[in-house]
């Protein structure tokens, strides 16, 4: 695919001169935000900001050098001019896309290194050899071997994340864990889910194993449930929808991103195992046109497209347009899997200083949710044998979950000086959900040991809301010190209404399952309204002494509020309130030392409002999470690898449990405690082979509990996970290139939520072929390839992990 794979490769050789002004681009002025730092970073920003591929050749030893800070519009020439300014470097145009770096001396005189190595600078290219390319365009320069390195995105590395910092810090400064997931490992993958992004990280486990993973946004991170509103983001900005209002679609995002951890100095209210940020995708600076067909398995047919680029020749305006369409069944055969996903987004630089970036989505669903299975007959014995993982419990033609919605948004920054930037993101959205299921017992009959009971459930969502976070942020340095500081306040209010209602139908044979019961709705149904707000002050600061020592500090102040009524099927109206105020703060140590290796300590807290009170009417205070995390992070200075150790120990306290002296009524003694150790790395070895690695060792308990939960583990959370995916890309002639991907998954043994069950562990395996050719690219993925049948998870059901099944598509990108 030449439009995703250009021939950019040059031989190992530059000669001794200025800019070659025949090969310069048209005058392009594109709006940049580059900050101080090591020009060997400056550069990666500057590929990516321009979409030009960046040569550098390593005997310039660009990572002892700092570039000058760049903001506002110029032109790739002029921007060039400025971060080389006083290196001694100079630029030149080997093509209208392609610029090296040399220094200023004859190339004569620089020594030689090993075999040149080039990683490409667009987000969807991939590293080649240079030793490999056409080097006709070159061929009349003249000098010894050296090694080029083609400085800009790269494919499984993102060198920063804002959810950690809100400030695009290089994970490699930021002493607390994050997982970065990108559009490239996605696409790679063929995910279709965040349940499937996050499977190849640390820390990470689908409550449901992934059977609801189309209708439902439901994980443990760290030992502790984060199903909820609390944990999803869009761009930074709070997206509380409900987490059964529908799945987010991936294909929509630039990246995903996983804080572990308590996240409250930023964010507010927030579980204590941490949240996830999604990363739209933003207009291109060069124009981009991609579509893409997908047939599979279960009557799988599916669209992509996307589209992008300037809608101005100053490059102004700018647009993407990303978006797919989707018919398909699923393992369960009365379970579908339709869907429509569409993300606009339109960057308009109002000025050198200001930018307008709007954003907005439209989603539509049709599924269903799968209630899982009996515990006897998927991981208990049951005489009859073993229950069919294809096995519908529900009723054809009644069970459905139809969420669908709309979100409204703008990210806007202005930077008053070099000093000093305003940003003000805004996020509304508006999702309803019809919802119609059967939920089966957790054990069959102990007559027959075939039949389930079985007990309907509707419910109608309206969930509406919005958010807005207004930031200012400082960045300076003063002799020895680099300061970024932030300071911030956001504001969320979000309306809930559910209308349910229960109902009743005939039990089912689970072992030769007959349909067509009749399912009686009750009488009367039950409406709640639920109007919540948070606003949050916080400041944090980015210290850097010396360019080596590192300290990051917050803190923030909440104040929440949530009203609730509630009218009963007899008519009886309750009413409830909750507010919390919270103070959360977080600090964490790092140092960077010369080769790439950053020790660091950290310590964080959460908080989450619960309501109710106790036996003296005292309202219940919020929990609290509190995080001890000890880590080491390396980043070779080549830029093909990072790594993250971790360990950690995660308190959730104030939890509620029993009240000893006065039946019916609870305080709040109960703890849950999570020690864990973590490990994950990506890396890529030259130009063949990326691979990703993790590892995950979690012991979590109640520690505290008058009740018969003391001593529990929570549900859904694997003793020890473990993964490995490898991606091996072979040149084949001077256009095209093959990949061929494989990955495995261990997944330790966990509980339900009684801590009755056993869940037996498991190994998955999972392969793709990708082949790309011009403007061409054919992929074909396999998932679960040996058609291994396991129970991945149980909590008030058992839920079966998908049978094997394959996808094979056709991209065409101009």
């Amino acid at each position: 695919m030449q439009a995703l794979f250009p021939a950019v490769l040059v031989a190992g050789t530059l000669a001794v001169s200025g800019v070659r002004a025949a090969q310069e681009p048209p005058p392009t002025v594109v709006k940049m935000e580059i900050r101080a730092q090591s020009l060997d970073d400056a550069l990666n920003e500057f590929a990516r900001q321009t979409g030009l591929q960046v040569f550098f050749l390593a005997s310039d030893e660009s990572r002892r050098l700092m570039s000058a800070p760049l903001s506002g519009s110029f032109d790739p020439n002029a921007a060039l001019t400025r971060l080389l300014a006083n290196t001694g470097l100079v630029y030149e145009y080997l093509d209208v896309r392609t610029v090296a770096i040399r220094s200023a001396r004859p190339a004569a005189t620089a020594t030689g290194a090993s075999t040149p190595i080039a990683y490409r600078s667009t987000a969807e290219e991939r590293p080649l050899k240079v030793a490999q390319a056409n080097t006709s365009s070159v061929a009349q320069l003249e000098s010894g071997p050296e090694e080029i390195v083609v400085r800009g995105a790269r494919f499984y590395q993102p060198s920063a994340g804002r959810a950690a910092s809100k400030m695009d810090l290089p994970l490699l400064e930021t002493p607390q864990s994050v997982s970065v997931v990108t559009s490239e490992q996605m696409e790679a993958r063929s995910v279709d889910s965040l349940e499937q992004a996050f499977r190849y990280s640390a820390g990470i486990y689908s409550m449901g194993g992934g059977a609801n993973r189309r209708g439902s946004t439901g994980f443990v991170v760290r030992g502790f449930n984060v199903t909820g509103s609390a944990p999803l983001y869009v761009n930074g900005s709070k997206f509380p929808i409900n987490s059964t209002s529908g799945a987010m679609e991936p294909y929509l995002y630039e990246s995903v991103e996983l804080l572990k951890g308590p996240g409250s100095v930023l964010y507010g209210q927030t579980p204590p195992g941490g949240l996830i940020n999604m990363v739209s995708k933003r207009p291109t600076a060069e124009p981009l046109h991609a579509l893409k067909a997908q047939i599979g398995s279960w009557n799988h047919r599916q669209i992509n497209a996307d589209f992008g680029g300037p809608l101005s020749a100053d490059g102004a305006l700018g647009y993407r347009l990303t978006g797919l369409v989707r018919e398909s069944d699923t393992m369960i055969e009365q379970i579908p899997d339709d869907r429509i996903s569409v993300a606009a987004a339109m960057d308009w630089s109002l000025s050198e200083r200001t930018k307008l970036t709007l954003l907005a989505t439209y989603h539509d669903s049709k599924t269903g949710y799968d209630h899982g299975k009996p515990f006897d007959g998927s991981v208990l014995p049951n005489p009859n044998g073993r229950v069919d993982r294809k096995t519908f419990v529900g009723e054809p033609g009644f069970d459905k979950f139809n969420p669908s919605g709309r979100t409204l948004g703008y990210l806007f920054e202005h930077r008053f000086n070099d000093t000093w930037q305003l940003r003000q993101n805004v996020l509304a959205f508006d999702y309803e959900v019809d919802f119609a299921g059967i939920e089966g017992s957790a054990s069959t009959d102990t007559a027959t040991r075939r039949l389930v009971n079985r007990f309907p459930y509707m419910r109608s969502d309206a969930d509406q809301g919005w958010s807005i976070d207004n930031q200012v942020l400082g960045k300076w340095a003063f002799g020895r010190f680099e300061h970024s500081v932030l300071f911030g306040v956001d504001y969320s209010d979000r309306d809930f209404e559910r209308t349910s209602r229960r109902g009743t139908v005939g039990a089912l044979d689970i072992f030769a399952p007959v349909y067509g019961a009749v399912v009686t709705p009750a009488a009367t149904a039950t409406r709640t309204v639920s109007d919540s707000q948070q606003l949050g002050i916080y400041l944090q600061d980015h210290l850097k002494l010396d360019g080596r020592w590192i300290l990051l500090a917050g803190g923030r102040w909440d104040d929440t509020n949530s009203d609730d009524r509630t009218v009963s099927t007899a008519g009886v109206v309750t009413l409830s309130n909750v507010e919390a105020d919270a103070f959360t703060k977080r600090i964490g140590f790092l140092y960077l030392s010369d080769i790439g290796l950053a020790p660091y300590l950290s310590y964080a807290e959460s908080f989450q409002p619960i309501g109710g009170s106790t036996f003296a009417g005292q309202p219940f205070d919020p929990t609290e999470g509190i995080q001890y995390e000890a880590g080491l992070k390396y980043e070779p200075k080549g830029g093909f690898g990072t790594l993250t150790f971790a360990v950690y120990e995660l308190t959730q306290q104030n939890n509620v449990t029993i009240d000893p002296a006065h039946t019916g009524f609870s305080v709040q003694t109960g703890e849950i405690r999570a020690r864990g150790v973590e490990v994950e790395g990506r890396v890529s070895f030259g130009e063949t082979l990326d691979l990703i690695a993790a590892y995950n060792h979690t012991d979590a308990e109640v520690t505290r509990s008058n009740g018969v939960d003391l001593g529990r583990t929570p549900a859904s959370v694997p003793d020890n996970t473990a993964s490995l995916w490898a991606d091996y890309h072979y040149r084949v002639g001077a256009q095209a290139e093959l990949s061929l991907g494989a990955g495995v998954r261990y997944i330790g043994e966990s509980f339900n939520t009684l801590n009755t069950v056993v869940v037996p562990s498991y190994q998955d395996y999972d392969v793709s072929a990708r082949y790309d050719s011009r403007n061409w690219r054919f992929a074909l993925n396999v998932k679960n390839v040996m058609d291994k049948k396991y129970v991945s998870a149980c909590t008030f059901a058992c839920f079966y992990g998908d049978e094997r099944n394959l996808s094979f598509s056709a991209q065409y990108t101009w």
